[in-house]
């Protein structure tokens, strides 16, 4: 089970970050990137909270992050809106020395 708990956190990683670069590639606002990016993860590990408690009655998480159970979800959307907003700089970064 925590395989999965993993694998849905860098999923969640995954399709979050490719939505704030689409966004940011087409909007050229880094704050409108960030937010996109905020709102998936919220809607992704809030609907993955539901899911792993309702329907695979998952209670607690061994290893690193057992002390935060089934919150290990919530935990993780302001770290990994963080990771977003990082990689919108090092993009934004590169599209300033291609622009130049």
């Amino acid at each position: 089970m925590d395989i999965a708990v993993y694998l849905t956190l860098v999923f969640s990683l995954i399709v979050s970050t490719s939505f704030s670069i689409w966004i940011f590639s087409k909007k050229s606002s880094k704050r409108l990137g960030v937010l996109v990016g905020l709102l998936i993860n919220t809607l992704l590990l809030s609907l993955a909270t539901i899911v792993f408690y309702k329907i695979f009655n998952f209670k607690e998480l061994e290893g690193l992050f057992s002390s935060l159970g089934i919150l290990v979800f919530a935990f993780f959307i302001p770290i990994i809106t963080f990771i977003n907003f990082y990689i919108l700089e090092l993009i934004n970064g590169k599209y300033v020395i291609l622009k130049n």
